[in-house]
This record gives C-alpha cells, sequence and structure tokens, in this order.
C-alpha cells in the first residue's frame, strides 16, 4: 500500500474507494463497509480493505455533518452533500471501525502498530467513533436552527441582548451593539456592519433563543476561510468553517487568514462592541519556540538518558532489533524504504520514530563495513542482524542517506532536544557528518 500520510484519505486504498465514490457514491460506500463488516470472523483484512472502509467512515461522518477539516476535492464533496444519512450504515461504520483497530487481524492497524504511530492512529479511529456514536439518522434535518435563523443572547448589560445570524453549523454572523425587542434584532439584521466569526451553533442555540429567520446579506455569503495550525511547525491549511476542502497551505499564504477558533459567547460580546480582534497563525519560528518551552523538562531528562549518536538509546535499539529479527531484515528494508520515500510516514516531531529511523541508518554502514564494528553496543553483542544483499541493500542505502540527513530538519524532536544540550547541539550535527560520510 502506498501511503503518504497518516490520515484516513492519505493512502491508496482511500484513494481507490474515493475514485469510486465519484462515479457511484451509494455504492461505493456500501461496498466499502460491507467488504469488512462481513468478512468471515478470523479472516484478516487486507491493508487495501480496511483503508477503504476507514476513508468511507469518515466520509459517512461526513454526511452526518461531523467531519473534520480534511482536504477532498469538490467532486467528492458535492456527492457527500447529496447523501442521505442511513442509521444502517452508521451502525456498520461502528463495526468497521473495530475491526479494522485491530492489529490481531488488520493489516491496516498493524502497519501502524509502533510508538507515537499506533497512538495517532487509534485517536484518529476513537475521534471517528465518538463522532459517528453522537450521529443520529436524520440529525442534520432536525437541528432547532438554520442557515438565516436570528439568535438573540442574553447580554450581561440587563435587560438587552446580543444580535447574531445562523450562517452555519459553526460560524454566525454578530451585528454590532445590543438591543431589547425582537423586532429590533430582525431590523438589524437588515443592517450593515455585521462580521462573520466561527463558533458553536448548538452551543448558543441552547444560550439564547431564536426570534425569526432573514435572508443572509450578500456582504456575508459565499465561502470565508480559516487559518489553521496542523502538525509540528511547519503546518498550515485553509478551510470554511464548516471544515470541509480543507488545503494544505504555507505559512507565507496562511497569515493572510484569521486563524480558526470557535467564539464562545463572551467572545461574541467583544465582536458586537467593536473590541475583538482575530488572532493569526502563528509563524514556524514561534511555533517551534512554544514547542521548546512546552518540552524543556522532558528534554532535558531524556539528554541524560541518551545520547546524540545514533544507537544512543538503547532501549529503542533493542526494541528495533528484536523487532527485526522476528520480522526479517527485508521486511525492515522495505518499511525504512517507505518511511524515507514517502509511501509511509509518522508525524513529527517523534522522538521515537526518529531514533528507530536513525539506528537504520547506522546499522547500514556496519552492513556495508563502512563503520568501525565497535560502534555496536556491547550490551548487543552478537545481535547485529543480518546484512541484506542484492537490491535490497540497494534500497537500504538509499532509505540510510534520506533519513540520516532527516534528523537534522526542522520537524525532527532528536534535533529538538540536543540543540539545547550545552554545546547547542555540535555532538549531534558531527554524528550526522560522520553518518554521511559512511554512507556515501
Amino acid at each position: 500500500m502506498g501511503t503518504w500520510g497518516n490520515g484516513p484519505f492519505e493512502n491508496d486504498g482511500a484513494a481507490g474507494f474515493l475514485g469510486a465514490f465519484s462515479a457511484s457514491p451509494a455504492r461505493a460506500l456500501a461496498s466499502a463497509l460491507q467488504a469488512v463488516a462481513e468478512a468471515p470472523s478470523g479472516r484478516a483484512i487486507d491493508v487495501d480493505e480496511g483503508s477503504a472502509a476507514w476513508a468511507a467512515s469518515e466520509v459517512l461522518a461526513l454526511a452526518y455533518g461531523r467531519g473534520k477539516p480534511i482536504p477532498l476535492t469538490d467532486c467528492v464533496l458535492s456527492r457527500v452533500a447529496r447523501l442521505q444519512p442511513d442509521e444502517e450504515q452508521r451502525r456498520l461504520a461502528l463495526d468497521v471501525l473495530s475491526r479494522i483497530a485491530d492489529p490481531t487481524f488488520s493489516e491496516l492497524a498493524s502497519l501502524w502498530c509502533d510508538g507515537q504511530a499506533r497512538s495517532n492512529f487509534a485517536a484518529s479511529l476513537a475521534d471517528l467513533r465518538a463522532r459517528l456514536e453522537a450521529a443520529q439518522a436524520g440529525v442534520h434535518k432536525r437541528r432547532c436552527t438554520k442557515r438565516g435563523d436570528v439568535l438573540m443572547l442574553p447580554d450581561d448589560a440587563g435587560d438587552r441582548s446580543l444580535v447574531v445570524q445562523v450562517l452555519g453549523a459553526h460560524e454566525v454572523a454578530v451585528f454590532p451593539g445590543s438591543v431589547a425587542e425582537e423586532a429590533a434584532a430582525l431590523a438589524l439584521v437588515e443592517g450593515l456592519g455585521a462580521r462573520r466569526v466561527p463558533s458553536s451553533v448548538k452551543q448558543l442555540a441552547r444560550r439564547g433563543r431564536s426570534v425569526g429567520n432573514a435572508p443572509v446579506q450578500k456582504a456575508l455569503a459565499g465561502k470565508k476561510l480559516y487559518a489553521h495550525e496542523v502538525g509540528a511547525i511547519e503546518g498550515y491549511l485553509l478551510a470554511p468553517a464548516h471544515g470541509i476542502g480543507a488545503t494544505l497551505v504555507s505559512f507565507a499564504e496562511a497569515q493572510e487568514y484569521e486563524l480558526f477558533c470557535q467564539l464562545d459567547q463572551a467572545a461574541i460580546r467583544a465582536v458586537a462592541a467593536g473590541t475583538w480582534a482575530p488572532s493569526k497563525v502563528r509563524s514556524p519560528d514561534e511555533r517551534e519556540a512554544a514547542l521548546r518551552e512546552a518540552c524543556a523538562e522532558k528534554w532535558s531528562a531524556r539528554r541524560k538518558q541518551t545520547s546524540p549518536e545514533p544507537f544512543g538509546d538503547l532501549g529503542s535499539l533493542g526494541s528495533l532489533v528484536g523487532w527485526i529479527h522476528e520480522h526479517g531484515v527485508d521486511a525492515a528494508v522495505h518499511q525504512f524504504y517507505q518511511l524515507a520515500t514517502g509511501a509511509a510516514g509518522y508525524d513529527r516531531p517523534d522522538e521515537a520514530a526518529e531514533r528507530r529511523a536513525y539506528a537504520f541508518a547506522a546499522m547500514v554502514g556496519l552492513w556495508r563495513g563502512t563503520a568501525p564494528n565497535d560502534r555496536w553496543p556491547a550490551a548487543l553483542a552478537g545481535r547485529l542482524p543480518q546484512a541484506p544483499k542484492g537490491r535490497l541493500m540497494e534500497l537500504a542505502l538509499v532509505a540510510a542517506r534520506i533519513l540520516a540527513d532527516r534528523v537534522l530538519t526542522r520537524d525532527a524532536e532528536i534535533r529538538l532536544i540536543w540543540d539545547e544540550a550545552p554545546d547547542r547541539g555540535k555532538a549531534l550535527r558531527d554524528a550526522i557528518w560522520t553518518l554521511r560520510q559512511e554512507l556515501a
């Protein structure tokens, strides 16, 4: 399976499902879910089957209005919009999620079985399950509010109320000032000067009351994009308030937009008063600084427990060696080659995953005979996996060169850890320089 990320639509299985879904939405959705749900008990679930079912379950959540900000084509989104939520399929999807989460029978789960990758995969499935469990057939038709509804929210100033108009499930227009009467609220909506902001309409409806429905002004129509910070340091995306149709962008583009943050009633009061200012995304430098501050204590402990050398974490190395002996060096080479070339991936920064890749790169130097034998830890004497041969050795070398360079990239937690050492990361840079020479 080709994988370029750990999201539900970032693999070949999902891509195949989306292609079929674009041609025949209902049939593709049912087929993807049934392929897993109706598989005989005890039969292994193929990785492409599991990936397609995961994507189908996420599409079903979108149909219920329970989606998340994800990049999908307009063609797919237009077909999702026409889907009728189906209670039987919702329950089928919940069963599917249980089956693809079990690494005993799910090849997809087994591919995300280590460290942070396993945690992220499990968290993604748990989040999707929670959204599907909260959904009910027809929920989008039974909402207490709809586009154009005018809500009056109690203000702190006596018997006056704030006025907002519903633009979507997660977006409202806030009108300036406050009013005391319903007629004044409806009249205010006809005026100009409203500010469009993200907010949970469901929460607002619980705190206020609907006083009617009015046409949405042209100035408030259309699609407004908000910026999101994603990933560790350099990831950004733009998406409407409902989150469907997100697009990955650079910081230079994201910084021009408001940061997506659902406003509570206090913030809406500030918008109405004209004192609220939208937040912007942080720059990569600001995000890195915040990450350093948040992880300072943890990273200090890691510097005491490990070294910047490629075999500087014996616990991680021992686990990797055990895995290679169990699954074979061929499997290890293919896994790290996929990781290096982008066919598979993990969230960064993630020291555990980075350590494994760093150690594998150094093993290649030992296998080639270009690294000194005494680099291998005495505690693991006799346990160095047997070197791959022929074409596999060529793949291992390609992967090792790429993975060694990644240790010093911006999102590498190993680099972040040792940048804070007294030598400001010199020992790590020296170790990488030596490893590069051995892999040249």
